[in-house]
């Protein structure tokens, strides 16, 4: 469950803030899945619950909007996974608290029945949260799946590194891939480093990059082709009220445009205008997102291209 506080005013340090704590169902996994179903994919998602109300609430909630839970895993005793975030003023997140500690017994044990489903997937989606044994479970036992993988954050990226040869799309943010390839390029490199950045994760055997900048946008890179792609109209401070789903949003995105057999531009600028759609939402993932939104706010919200060579 994802708990989110939001102040009235200027967010104030060290003091209680008047404002509105309002909850929803998350986890990165979990959004990730109901962004998809609502670009009009299918998809299953398997991730643990805990034995409690949130995890009850939370399967019957993704049933509700057409996601496949049979790899949903009740643990015993347990509690699910939530996640607490403050935001500020703007909408910007200033400090979260992760109780994942449920997903680390999440593995081999729940997923063997699934392989079968798994390899016979268009596409399987990871994020970092699963825990390594985990992860290398799956890379070991799907050598010919396509995996796109979600780095979370920096604490929990660096869990992707000894499996970059194996990733086909992974979308870090500037932070996390700096932690990945244990460099330090600061809070505004230049292109040409960006682009040094991106040529890293391709010689490690990532395929496609997708390196989210924040206000400068989404930097694309594979084995033809490198370029930064970024809104022409800046996003205004008043149209954020949460960036917590921002990032979820474009992993749904990517991994939508490519089961529709879209060229890396039409990736990229889904992946800017659903980031967009989901940051103007109270909630971490957008009730009015559609296909037909996307469309429309793909021609109403032009992207600029800026080439890295």
């Amino acid at each position: 469950m994802d708990l989110l506080g939001a102040p009235q005013k200027q967010l104030k340090q060290h003091t209680s803030n008047p404002g509105k704590v309002s909850s929803s169902p998350g986890g990165v996994g979990r959004n990730i899945a109901e962004n998809l179903i609502r670009l009009g994919q299918s998809c299953q998602l398997m991730a643990p619950l805990g034995d409690d109300a949130n995890g009850t609430f939370l399967r019957r909630h993704c049933q509700q909007l057409g996601i496949n839970t049979d790899g949903m895993a009740t643990l015993a005793g347990e509690s699910t996974s939530t996640y607490l975030s403050i935001v500020d003023e703007t909408g910007d997140m200033q400090i979260a608290i992760a109780d994942m500690t449920l997903i680390d017994q999440f593995g081999a044990t729940q997923l063997q029945a699934f392989l079968p489903h798994l390899t016979a997937a268009s596409m399987v989606v990871l994020d970092a949260n699963l825990a390594p044994e985990c992860l290398a479970f799956l890379v070991k036992n799907l050598p010919q799946q396509h995996f796109f993988v979600d780095t979370v954050s920096v604490a929990k990226a660096t869990r992707i590194t000894p499996l970059l040869s194996h990733i086909h799309s992974l979308k870090p943010n500037l932070i996390e891939a700096q932690a990945i390839a244990g460099v330090h390029l600061g809070e505004n490199p230049t292109n040409r480093q960006l682009l040094e950045l991106a040529h890293w994760f391709l010689h490690q055997g990532v395929k496609h990059l997708y390196l989210s900048l924040g206000s400068r946008g989404l930097l694309y890179s594979d084995a033809s082709q490198s370029f930064i792609m970024a809104p022409r109209v800046p996003v205004k401070a008043t149209d954020i009220v949460n960036s917590n789903g921002a990032g979820d949003a474009m992993m749904a995105a990517i991994g939508s445009a490519w089961l529709q057999g879209s060229d890396a531009q039409h990736a990229a600028a889904s992946a800017l205008v659903c980031a967009q759609i989901a940051m103007a939402s109270e909630t971490t993932i957008s009730p009015h997102l559609t296909p037909e939104l996307l469309l429309r706010m793909l021609k109403e919200t032009p992207c600029s291209i800026t080439p890295l060579s």
